[in-house]
């Protein structure tokens, strides 16, 4: 067996902890080589990037293996939300410190095209009525016409609530992404990490 398949054959966390303790040595930036990852870095993030209609983004949730996404999206304003302090350093020149229940404290309606929240419900954002407010709040700071990636492990321990019945979500529309054909995809991982894709509505109040 070579070397890339035994690596592959690794449980996720313990190739998360390699990566972590990688970076840590030699700094630099590292992507998690899990299918989740593949997914958002390589067709999800791309597509959007790829779209002129999409200039103002937010991606919320910052650590070391995100610090490279700003580059996916060179050339538009792209903004980072990371309630931790010390993960400052891994966001965007357009950071905000803050929970992301509060975002409407920072930004007008409307100010943002495209928001990503990826690996938040249920990692830090783990109470059910703060993941309400916080799905509002993406909401309220999406224009008409724009788009909430939403990406959570479908587990028992990391269901924080049920998108079906979520009242926030339910003033959004499904978007089927073209890219991979589907308004939901769930990853080949462990975890059932899921992808959700919604946008505003046109006219939308």
């Amino acid at each position: 067996m070579n070397l890339a398949a035994k690596w592959r054959r690794l449980p996720e966390h313990l190739r998360f902890l390699f990566l972590r303790g990688w970076h840590a040595v030699v700094g630099g930036d590292v992507s998690l080589s899990t299918d989740d990852r593949r997914v958002f870095e390589t067709i999800v993030m791309p597509y959007f990037a790829a779209r002129p209609e999409f200039q103002r983004v937010l991606f919320v949730g910052c650590d070391w293996y995100t610090a490279h996404y700003g580059r996916i999206f060179a050339g538009r304003e792209y903004w980072t939300l990371e309630k931790d302090p010390g993960r400052r350093k891994f966001g965007s020149a357009n950071h905000i410190t803050d929970a992301l229940q509060n975002l409407p404290a920072h930004v007008k309606p409307g100010f943002f095209d495209l928001v990503l929240c990826n690996g938040v419900l249920g990692w830090g954002l783990n109470d059910p009525e703060e993941a309400e407010r916080s799905l509002e709040a993406c909401r309220v700071a999406l224009r008409p016409g724009g788009v909430l990636v939403l990406g959570w492990n479908d587990v028992p321990e990391k269901r924080v609530l049920s998108l079906a019945e979520s009242k926030s979500l339910a003033r959004f529309e499904p978007l089927v992404l073209p890219a991979l054909g589907a308004a939901s995809h769930v990853t080949a991982t462990g975890n059932r990490h899921t992808f959700n894709f919604f946008v505003r509505p046109l006219g939308a109040s």
